[in-house]
């Protein structure tokens, strides 16, 4: 179900990195293929993607994709506000600067 993905763009993103000061470290990505997973997942937070390659999952979970020449962090956050798990997509300038995590 597509409500459990939210929509992050960079610049809503760094727009907004106070917000995400608070938030617990990145969690893993869902299970399942690298590349079936990173590719539903950046494709739905950035529909201009294309061709998803280059997927690995990473020993923490996380997947590091690359969507035509940018490079993603794929992971999940549980909001614990709502009670949800979010899958999300994050390119990786935005996922050093705002969460401090590189791919």
């Amino acid at each position: 179900m597509r409500s459990a993905l939210v929509i992050f763009s960079v610049s809503a993103v760094l727009c907004s990195s106070a917000a995400f000061a608070a938030l617990p470290p990145v969690g893993a990505a869902p299970s399942g293929d690298a590349t079936d997973v990173a590719s539903r997942i950046i494709k739905y937070n950035f529909p201009e993607c294309k061709h998803v390659s280059d997927a690995v999952r990473r020993k923490d979970g996380a997947i590091r994709a690359k969507c035509d020449d940018a490079n993603y962090l794929v992971f999940t956050l549980f909001n614990q506000k709502e009670g949800k798990l979010l899958e999300l997509a994050l390119n990786c300038t935005a996922a050093k600067k705002v969460l401090n995590v590189a791919c």
